[in-house]
């Protein structure tokens, strides 16, 4: 898709505000059809939004050609991206103590995107997916003990319910070995993983500026895509840190990248 940002007569036009959403086209952007005043408001919260940000901005996360997740001085080629999203209360808003009972909100969302080499991917993939192997093996290897008759009747022998309970205790094993398998693994690609995104240097400097991390879950899980997202807030790449692949211009660059939301296999 071609970016076009052809509205003259937009307030913010050319302005860093423009830069910093960085839409393909003027159609769709928050600003279309506004005018000055609301047009004022849009630019407060993008300075605010980016005021707090680390100094020297998130687009060093994807804009080179090194993984941002390996650890260690030797970096691997990256090969797609890890997508992590952060959020961070309003700070011009009055806060309210919050409900255990109410969903958070947040004032400001932004996406971090690491790039990301093939190791590191199928690290988090294979720490995804592991539970649910462990779980499929163990149970599939217990229905197929159960379901031989014999078995089935020598359990009934000692009481009807055993074949259930011993399904059960295969159930309860599965998910016991899965957390411990997983946890070994952890530890182990953790040496040159960033296994762990919140221990992410980057992160950890946003996370000392107020921002949270919106994924649930003791480890959070990035989405992976082969592109990565070249449009909207926080994608933004400047001119003097482009990546290679990005032409001379910001309409070039955004002939070049992706179409949004592209997921691995």
């Amino acid at each position: 898709m071609e970016q076009e940002r052809t509205n003259r007569n937009c307030p913010l036009w050319g302005t860093e505000t423009c830069a910093r959403l960085n839409m393909r086209a003027c159609r769709g952007c928050p600003a279309e059809d506004k005018d000055a005043r609301e047009c004022d408001f849009i630019r407060d919260d993008i300075d605010t939004l980016y005021s707090l940000l680390p100094a020297g901005g998130i687009h060093s996360l994807f804009s080179g050609e090194e993984c941002a997740l390996c650890k260690g001085e030797w970096k691997r080629k990256k090969e797609s991206y890890a997508l992590f999203d952060m959020g961070h209360a309003d700070p011009r808003t009055t806060k309210k103590k919050l409900s255990l009972f109410r969903n958070k909100t947040y004032g400001f969302a932004i996406p971090l995107q690491f790039g990301c080499c093939r190791d590191c991917r199928r690290r988090f993939q294979l720490i995804g997916w592991l539970p649910m192997l462990t779980t499929i093996v163990i149970l599939g290897a217990a229905l197929l003990v159960v379901a031989q008759e014999p078995v089935a009747q020598s359990l009934r022998n000692v009481w009807r319910g055993l074949p259930l309970v011993v399904m059960v205790l295969a159930a309860l094993l599965s998910w016991g070995l899965g957390k411990v398998f997983t946890n070994a693994l952890r530890a182990r690609f953790n040496r040159h993983t960033c296994m762990d995104l919140r221990d992410h240097p980057m992160v950890q400097r946003m996370m000392s500026l107020g921002w949270e991390t919106i994924q649930e879950g003791k480890y959070p899980q990035p989405v992976f895509t082969r592109k990565r997202l070249s449009y909207g807030v926080g994608t933004a790449v400047p001119q003097t840190a482009a990546e290679p692949e990005d032409a001379a211009t910001p309409q070039d660059a955004a002939e070049k990248n992706m179409e949004n939301g592209e997921n691995l296999d």
